[in-house]
């Protein structure tokens, strides 16, 4: 098992990649909701910004997940 498949380190990467992305949103979407009134208005702009971009990365890690599963032959969830 020194060689493992190509898709369980793909797998391994899709979902710290999920989990790096939702706490990254988790943080911005309380910097930019929860701490609004301590920042200006550009930052707040850029913090709304960056939850849509956090958001699409996520998803996208999902897909790379999904990708990985269907090469290990795993169910797709």
């Amino acid at each position: 098992m020194n060689n493992p498949q190509p898709g369980y380190k793909l797998l391994k990467g899709a979902n710290l990649a999920m989990v790096v992305f939702l706490l990254l949103f988790l943080v911005v979407a309380y910097m930019a909701w929860g701490l609004e009134a301590q920042f200006p208005l550009m930052v707040i702009a850029v913090l709304h910004f960056l939850q849509i971009l956090l958001a699409g990365l996520f998803k996208l890690s999902y897909v790379v997940r999904l990708i990985a599963q269907n090469q290990l032959g795993q169910p797709l969830r």
